[in-house]
């Protein structure tokens, strides 16, 4: 069953402005944060007294739709990125949630409409794009299940108050050893052992997260026991274009930034036509760039909308590999366009630059958002759709 319930149609140009003016908000804080490497607490509040966790989650009449969360993104991305991993990482957990069928998802998600802040426990050190060699295990113990293992790279940890932790419930490999549970940030057994010192998105808490015989009762577990990896992959499906937004979002942030700096007056447009046109064409392609990417996002984003079904595979993976690298490709042009005026520490063309890079990284490399568009060949059908 789908979890979409909305048109792309009802996406009005309300709630696209709405999503604009919040961005205009974060003015300020963007460089202030990146330098410190914390997320100010006062974004988290403005977040909440604005209700842009309603309006990215929608409601339960009507949640909503991938569009909607993507313009969201796309126009947080485009003035910090970190936050718009804040963001997204929030609706990741939530669209496991509403997969997973689950009779608490109504509860939960009515949390996180009202702002509590969530982390996705997937990842660990050796299991990264790997679902299968997930080393964290989870043992029923008469109306608990204990949970033992640490997870790595995983946002929003410290300031999550809730977490959704995959854990093997199951000795072998297969794709039905692998469950997924809430565990509360607060529960006896769950740690914080270490932060990441990262080169971008330097303000997006990332951390490992350790759970030494954490107890939690058996009614925390999201889907049935042993569907983990199945809700992990669907996910996949539906947060790949997120990070597209972000990606996006960072392309449209480096271009505006650098139409600030370098932005042709009227007389000086006319020179780059007449006299400088290598300069002019340099700006001319990498609007095109981003115009491609938007393109494209919005295309899987509305037919995912108007069908109801999740994107494909191989959209999803083409979305996110095709623009985070052009987030680093428009990211790296302006620094060379810029100069001087974007390579000093607190430039924001120096902070989109670093962020670009780590969304070609997380959430799947692009090579193996390659390798996830090569197995579904076979199945692309552009007419279907």
């Amino acid at each position: 069953m789908s979890p979409i319930n909305e048109r792309p149609d009802q996406v009005g140009q309300k709630g696209l402005f709405e999503a604009e003016r919040f961005a205009a908000l974060l003015e300020g804080y963007p460089e202030k944060m990146d330098q410190l490497e914390s997320f100010d607490p006062q974004v988290i509040s403005l977040l909440r007294e604005h209700a842009v966790w309603r309006a990215v989650h929608g409601s339960a009449e009507a949640e909503a739709g991938l569009t909607t969360q993507c313009r969201w993104i796309e126009a947080l991305a485009a003035k910090c990125t970190s936050t718009a991993v804040l963001v997204q990482s929030q609706l990741t957990v939530g669209h496991t949630i509403l997969l997973s069928g689950s009779p608490r998802a109504g509860e939960l998600l009515d949390e996180m409409r009202d702002g509590t802040i969530w982390g996705w426990g997937l990842t660990e050190a050796e299991a990264g794009s790997d679902i299968l060699s997930m080393k964290a295990t989870a043992h029923h113990e008469g109306s608990e299940y204990v949970i033992r293992g640490s997870k790595r790279f995983i946002s929003n940890a410290g300031i999550a108050t809730r977490y959704l932790v995959f854990a093997r419930t199951r000795a072998e490999r297969s794709s039905k050893s692998i469950s997924a549970f809430v565990v509360p940030s607060d529960t006896q057994g769950l740690s914080i052992s270490r932060y990441e010192h990262k080169m971008g998105l330097r303000a997006s808490p990332t951390g490992d997260v350790v759970l030494d015989d954490v107890r939690v009762p058996a009614s925390s577990a999201i889907g049935a026991i042993g569907e983990g990896v199945g809700l992990a992959l669907s996910t996949l499906r539906w947060s790949r274009p997120l990070i597209g937004a972000v990606s996006v979002g960072v392309a449209r942030g480096a271009f505006e930034q650098l139409m600030k700096v370098v932005g042709p007056t009227e007389r000086e447009l006319s020179e780059l036509i007449d006299s400088h046109q290598a300069k002019g064409h340099r700006l001319a392609e990498l609007l095109m760039q981003v115009l491609a990417a938007r393109s494209l996002l919005y295309d899987v984003t509305t037919r995912a909308d108007i069908s109801g079904e999740l994107p494909s595979m191989w959209e999803a993976a083409s979305t996110k590999a095709f623009c985070s690298d052009v987030a680093m490709k428009v990211a790296s042009d302006a620094l060379e366009i810029a100069g001087r005026e974007a390579v000093g520490v607190g430039a924001p063309l120096h902070r989109y630059y670093r962020d670009a890079k780590i969304l070609q990284i997380f959430e799947g490399t692009n090579q193996i958002q390659k390798n996830a568009i090569m197995k579904e060949l076979g199945s692309v059908n552009f007419a279907r759709r």
